[in-house]
């Protein structure tokens, strides 16, 4: 059967118009290089950030068709919304991150010359919102769905590759920029505010 948005022709415009705009752009993204001088220390993070969430993805969908056991079925249309809006909200929240490191954000971990702590924008406050953007961006694609499933295992999937990516980045931060990333960290959320 399926989710419920998959039988209605707005809705599904809706949800692959969406699902283009979040993707399309993260593969072009991915495919940047760090420059010539960059210093990698990414142990294949990059990797295993790339296939959990394409499992994230798969898992989502798998759920949504074949467990319909865990549907949360009552007024799928509000969650079908609010999953939107809530993706969307996570997709520009990690383009302003991304804008915000301007130059030296890379899917690699790596580092470039007369790389600096940047302290605009959410970085004031958080070490890796564009990690948050793209938990919310997978949260509001679950939440389509309206199915528990759907809705926890790709996020799942997300944050345990950061939970591995994220103490690599931060080790090599430390190495790389010294005391001025280690004094940024003191004062800030690596991902969530007041939780993480």
């Amino acid at each position: 059967m399926g989710p419920h948005w998959f039988h209605h022709p707005t809705t599904i415009t809706i949800w692959y118009a969406t699902f283009a705009f979040w993707f399309i752009p993260e593969i072009i993204l991915s495919r940047r290089r760090p420059g010539k001088d960059a210093r990698k220390a990414d142990r294949r993070s990059k990797i295993i950030v790339i296939t959990a969430v394409n499992l994230g993805i798969l898992l989502g969908f798998t759920a949504a068709f074949q467990a319909p056991g865990f549907s949360i079925g009552i007024h799928w249309e509000t969650w079908f919304v609010a999953g939107i809006a809530v993706w969307l909200g996570g997709i520009l929240f990690r383009w302003y991150s991304i804008l915000t490191l301007g130059r030296f954000f890379t899917f690699d971990v790596a580092f470039s010359s007369n790389q600096h702590v940047v302290e605009r924008g959410p970085y004031r406050w958080l070490r890796h919102p564009s990690y948050l953007g793209s938990l919310l961006a997978m949260i509001g694609f679950g939440m389509t769905f309206a199915n528990w499933l759907a809705l926890i295992l790709p996020v799942c999937c997300l944050a345990a590759a950061y939970a591995y990516r994220i103490p690599v980045e931060e080790q090599a931060l430390v190495q790389y920029l010294g005391s001025d990333y280690d004094d940024y960290m003191q004062r800030t959320w690596r991902v969530i505010p007041y939780l993480f």
